[in-house]
């Protein structure tokens, strides 16, 4: 779907990361036929104001005063970048359906500045069991409701498209030519986590995914084969649990956890788990 970026008075949000957009075209090869033609870069820039001292610089990047990425369409992700922006805007993606939303990048490099800690399912189990932590669930509710962890409560981070307007049934019948659900993200998340989580314990955040906050992965040996390291992982691998991580955070909650590999290594772990 196609996005926008909003300005900051849009968004009425005092404390978002400046950032800005910057898109040209360059001339380049064709891999395999080497046809001489153009590729459209775009690059996103963040200055260090306000929120922004939050963000950390980047890996290979540390003598950089300003933090840079860009979206690389190519290989749908996003990669580091030594280009800098001459303009500013807030670095909020406003999709055609949905909430707005910061970018991935932004939102890794925040949680790394927290230093946002991520632990076993075990150990997350460990800590419910004494008491001194709450898992939270950010899955959809009718996935919750299918099987979650015993003791665990769901604040979704995204629901069921809601609308009817032609974009609402268009992402319906385009997500469901894949036999998925069409999905937006929660506009109440914050006050959902509000209403059932205490800022008393430890949240321990799990999703349907995991994700990871480390750059890159570590060479390994399978089969008699040496997989190098992957250096263009620069963000690690965002996931629904820690973008509500930075929701929370946000939200004023500060004993955060993040747990790895979601709720399918909890149960591949075969720790306790319960229906609705």
């Amino acid at each position: 779907m196609k996005s926008t970026v909003t300005s900051h008075a849009q968004l009425h949000h005092t404390q978002t990361p400046s950032w800005a957009f910057q898109s040209s075209v360059r001339p380049a090869k064709h891999p395999r036929s080497g046809k001489c033609g153009h590729r459209r870069v775009v690059t996103v820039h963040a200055e260090k104001s306000g929120l922004q001292r939050l963000l950390q610089p980047l890996e290979g990047l540390s003598k950089v005063e300003d933090v840079s990425f860009r979206w690389n369409p190519a290989n749908l992700r996003w990669e580091k970048s030594r280009t800098k922006m001459a303009d500013d805007a807030s670095m909020m993606i406003t999709p055609m359906i949905g909430e707005p939303y910061l970018v991935w990048p932004a939102v890794h490099n925040y949680l790394q500045r927290k230093k946002l800690k991520t632990i076993s399912p075990e150990e997350a189990y460990k800590l419910q069991q004494k008491n001194k932590a709450v898992l939270v669930d950010v899955r959809e509710e009718k996935y919750f409701n299918q099987q979650h962890a015993a003791g665990c409560v769901n604040v979704g981070l995204f629901q069921s498209v809601q609308g009817r307007t032609p974009l609402d049934n268009l992402k319906r019948l385009a997500m469901a030519g894949f036999a998925m659900e069409a999905t937006e993200r929660n506009p109440n998340f914050r006050q959902d986590a509000l209403a059932a989580l205490p800022k008393n314990k430890t949240i321990a955040v799990m999703c349907s995914l995991g994700g990871t906050l480390l750059v890159g992965t570590k060479p390994r040996e399978l089969s008699g084969k040496v997989f190098k390291s992957d250096p263009d992982r620069a963000f690690g691998r965002e996931s629904r649990s820690l973008k509500a991580c930075y929701e929370l955070y946000e939200t004023g909650f500060k004993n955060i956890v993040h747990i790895e590999g979601g709720f399918p290594q909890w149960r591949y772990d075969q720790l306790p788990t319960e229906t609705d």
